[in-house]
């Protein structure tokens, strides 16, 4: 059921800010983002663009900027605490149906970029959204400066809070939205869809059994005949919606459910654009929301749907409506740190877990399994001083095309030191340097049986051919050959896995050497976004140790 101009939309939160999602809640993101089959289908891809800044502050204020160019004014602005959005999701809806504008600011003053902001809508008032423990006096005495008019609506409850701000901004609704916001990432979804619908957004505890009398007087006061219900029973209660069914009749309520947050969203906007015109779709890390809600409003105003994506890639459930007639482009809202380049770009996900996933992320924190892992289709690349080395087919194909490219340009042959290593090769190794070196050399430079990129097939060591001189770990990266592979891996899909400086991420001492193939969408975007490990890429925690 698609939500109509002037219907209400009612998000689930409990009484303190929540984090979980409605659906199942991936432990880490690659949870959310199954093995991609073979081949992965291609999408068009959409014109990307990208609303950030410095922080949340200043992400905020861009996307305010974006919403109100220059010359627009804004009637009014709300002030929502950047620490504790719960309280806002009703801002956004409010502000949508007023024509004005959402800002975060800190709870204890306003930030320079937001007060730039506010100066330059120069609104005719200013709504503080909560009491003085959510956004404190000096943050009151500052937006003075700014509006003739600046009042307070709400208290420290988001329910509560949500009560007053409809109250305020919506005399009449005839359908209703009904999410979770026990969820950040459904609530600030569903308020998106609500304020581009120009709907109110009523907040209560999902998990309740029964709809709360003031919750049920104030549809039954603005007119609502319908909802949609977004989320699982587990999101909103079988009693609520049982509630709501007595209240609105058997047929006035729908239910839009979904396994995980980023199916969910997709639902929601299923629902709430079943017909949608070519136009931009926003989209924000389902990770951690803070920039998702900072750019709810700029969605809202345009009429136009907020996806929400794993940091590095794009769920299956998501991916199609992204490369779908109503998307021509894409606007990731926060900088790369919080969505990459390569979700923007709607790239498939895939394992970072499975053993034979190209993305497969293998570190002192996560070993294969098993960890006797051995890959099909190991092939000796086709390329001189190879030296009977095997990787998978398609790394062996892309480092034979990357050692042709550094003869090419005239940086000279590269050849392989070592490729694949089986589980008792690299036994063997480690035992060797063990009893040479000692553990702790070792553990710096000799990854465990089982937790070593070599046993996946997809990671060679490279060295320089025509320089006798130079070993491999102290010096490749003075030759041509290693400048090169250092500045061009990328474009045949390659990473230099362990950068210097990075051994409290990696849990590996400087290897200029050591090459991962990940494929060329991922290296290109991780190239262009200026990454250094392939942790801090997919969003994982750093591997110092076992």
């Amino acid at each position: 059921m698609a939500a109509a101009v002037g219907s209400l939309l009612v998000l689930c939160v409990p009484p303190a800010t929540a984090a979980q999602s409605s659906g199942a809640a991936p432990a880490r993101a690659s949870a959310a983002a199954p093995q991609a089959p073979a081949v992965v289908p291609t999408v068009a891809e959409p014109t990307l663009s990208r609303v950030a800044g410095a922080d949340r502050y200043a992400t905020s204020a861009a996307a305010s900027r974006r919403a109100f160019p220059s010359g627009t004014r804004a009637p009014v602005v709300f002030l929502v605490s950047g620490t504790n959005q719960a309280t806002g999701y009703a801002a956004v809806t409010a502000a949508a149906r007023l024509e004005g504008s959402v800002l975060l600011t800190r709870p204890d003053g306003l930030p320079s970029v937001t007060a730039a902001e506010l100066d330059r809508l120069d609104p005719g008032r200013v709504v503080l959204v909560g009491d003085p423990s959510v956004l404190g006096t000096a943050v009151a005495q500052a937006a003075t400066r700014y509006s003739p008019v600046v009042q307070r609506v709400g208290s420290a409850s988001p329910a509560a809070t949500a009560q007053a701000l409809n109250r305020l901004a919506f005399p009449t609704a005839t359908a209703a939205w009904v999410v979770t916001s026990r969820s950040a990432t459904d609530a600030v979804v569903g308020a998106t869809s609500a304020g581009a619908h120009r709907s109110p957004v009523v907040v209560l505890d999902g998990r309740l059994p029964d709809l709360p009398p003031a919750n049920a007087a104030l549809l039954r006061d603005l007119g609502v005949t319908s909802v949609t219900l977004v989320g699982s029973t587990a999101a909103v209660s079988a009693g609520i919606e049982a509630d709501l069914r007595s209240l609105l009749g058997p047929d006035g309520v729908t239910r839009a459910s979904g396994s995980d947050r980023y199916s969910v969203a997709a639902k929601v906007n299923a629902l709430g654009w079943p017909a949608m015109a070519p136009g931009t779709a926003y989209l924000a890390s389902g990770v951690e929301t803070t920039n998702a809600f900072a750019g709810a409003l700029l969605a809202a105003r345009q009429k136009r749907p907020l996806y929400v994506t794993v940091p590095f890639c794009v769920p299956a459930s998501v991916r199609p409506a992204l490369a779908g007639a109503g998307v021509t482009r894409v606007a990731l809202l926060g900088g790369e740190a919080s969505v990459r380049l390569l979700a923007g770009r709607i790239e498939a996900c895939r394992s970072i877990d499975a053993a034979s996933s190209v993305w497969v992320l293998v570190n002192k924190r996560n070993p294969l399994s098993p960890k006797s892992y051995v890959p099909v289709n190991l092939v000796v690349p086709s390329m001189p001083y190879a030296d009977g080395q095997k990787l998978r087919s398609d790394a062996a194909s892309a480092l034979a095309r990357m050692a042709a490219g550094s003869y090419a340009a005239g940086a000279g042959r590269v050849g392989i030191d070592t490729a694949y290593r089986s589980y008792a090769t690299q036994a063997a190794l480690y035992d060797k340097w063990l009893a040479l070196r000692g553990r702790t050399w070792v553990d710096t430079w000799y990854l465990r049986p089982g937790y070593s990129e070599h046993q996946t097939g997809l990671t060679v060591d490279l060295l320089p051919i025509g320089r006798s001189n130079c070993r491999i770990n102290d010096c490749i990266d003075e030759t041509p050959q290693g400048v090169w592979l250092a500045r061009n891996a990328w474009r045949y899909g390659f990473v230099l896995r362990y950068e210097k400086g990075h051994t409290s991420t990696t849990g590996v001492g400087f290897e200029p050497w050591h090459f991962r193939y990940v494929g060329t969408p991922l290296s290109s975007a991780y190239h262009e976004g200026g990454w250094h490990t392939y942790e801090q890429f997919l969003g994982e925690p750093a591997a110092p140790t076992y």
